[in-house]
């Protein structure tokens, strides 16, 4: 890795990418504070969130400090690669929010639903069925990590959306999303691995 040095303020981004290419920082830092704004604002034209341009920015420059050679000069310069790459992870981010949506959609509203159950049902057989669920939903849950079990409680027994969520615990709107991603994902995935039934009533 090469140490900091000065930028010549008259170097071309091409000038740029090759320093980058050798690992160099002050190339990296050049590049983009040239072109942030504009990966920021073409991120946030397709996905309309703060948070998600926010993310596809770094995504983008993260991209071309690991992989600098994935740019062709012989294809345009690096700022119309830089448009394209913003677009695309844009699109993929919005294609991977989409699918975890409806992936994750089902289990939310079957935590919904079984939690309705138990506050509803008269029938002591229905009870102690929804007990022992509500016990291994429980001791499911615990195995999450502390802050997603945080957003996931203040999510479906708190009744807070996610900007709601975000304002109570301080923490960005992106990162609050985020974890209730992971842990329906990793909840769905623990609660399958038990081999039990109840979920596809």
């Amino acid at each position: 890795m090469k140490e900091n040095r000065a930028i010549d303020p008259t170097a071309t981004d091409e000038d740029l990418m090759l320093g980058i290419c050798g690992g160099d920082r002050a190339s990296f830092r050049e590049l983009y504070d040239r072109h942030r704004s504009l990966v920021y604002t073409v991120a946030l034209r397709v996905c309309g969130q703060e948070c998600n341009a926010e993310t596809v920015t770094v995504t983008v420059f993260w991209e071309i400090w690991k992989k600098p050679t994935s740019w062709n000069p012989e294809r345009g310069p690096i700022r119309t690669y830089l448009l394209l790459l913003a677009r695309s992870r844009a699109r993929d981010l919005l294609r991977s929010e989409a699918r975890h949506s409806v992936e994750n959609r089902g289990l939310a509203e079957e935590l919904t639903h079984h939690r309705t159950q138990l506050q509803e049902t008269v029938d002591p057989a229905l009870k102690l069925q929804n007990s022992q669920r509500a016990r291994q939903l429980r001791a499911v849950a615990q195995e999450l990590p502390a802050d997603i079990r945080e957003v996931l409680d203040l999510a479906f027994f708190g009744g807070l959306t996610h900007l709601g969520i975000a304002e109570e615990l301080g923490v960005p709107l992106g990162t609050v999303k985020s974890r209730i991603r992971r842990g329906l994902s990793q909840m769905r995935e623990r609660l399958t691995a038990l081999s039990e039934d109840w979920l596809t009533h």
